[in-house]
């Protein structure tokens, strides 16, 4: 798969693996949505609208809960043109819209994350995703999903690819994958939270 997202983006094969040769993160989750009998108390979710910050993400599930149950993965996107909603992307204004996400049988979800957004420069989008409640009493098994989270070193540097090529400006600041993966920590000088971003919501 980095060897794909390379060959798209007219890199080296290799480009992706090269900068996870020593020591990638690659953590694997496995996550249980048990049936609901009654709607949840306030405004929660499976999961709350978040988007990843990995390299990618490939997700597979249970066939039950997929699509009908309306308890399974759901992106967001612009009403008028149908194209996702990048994670760090105003939405104030817009119409925007969740749209549910069909999973080929016995296959997988691939879920750019921001890393890739960063080095592609916005081409790649970090989609903002859900996992919403089902409909209350017809889902009778509940959900599992697998998430394998697909990262590269940890000191590798994260920038804009083809920037210095094109004389493009780049999208995002130069960053590195263990700054990325600290945002959000309590710790002050990782705390890159802004108002307006949807980034409030992961």
């Amino acid at each position: 798969m980095p060897r794909l997202f390379a060959v798209a983006l007219n890199l080296a094969p290799d480009f992706f693996l090269k900068r996870a040769s020593r020591a990638p993160i690659w953590p694997v989750t496995i996550a249980h949505y048990p049936p609901q009998e009654s709607k949840p108390e306030g405004d929660h979710s499976r999961i709350q609208p978040h988007w990843d910050r990995t390299l990618f993400s490939l997700i597979t599930t249970s066939d039950v809960g997929d699509e009908d149950s309306e308890g399974g993965l759901q992106i967001l996107v612009d009403s008028a043109t149908g194209e996702g909603v990048d994670g760090r992307a105003q939405v104030e204004g817009r119409d925007v819209e969740w749209q549910q996400v069909v999973r080929p049988k016995n296959g997988f979800v691939v879920n750019v994350g921001e890393m890739m957004s960063r080095w592609s420069n916005g081409r790649m989008k970090h989609v903002v995703h859900r996992v919403p409640n089902p409909v209350p009493g017809r889902d009778q098994v509940g959900r599992i999903s697998l998430m394998a989270f697909i990262l590269p070193d940890y000191d590798a540097t994260v920038e804009c690819i083809h920037c210095h090529e094109d004389g493009s400006e780049p999208l995002y600041e130069k960053t590195w994958v263990g700054e990325m993966m600290n945002w959000g920590s309590k710790l002050p000088i990782y705390n890159q939270t802004k108002p307006g971003f949807l980034g409030s919501w992961g």
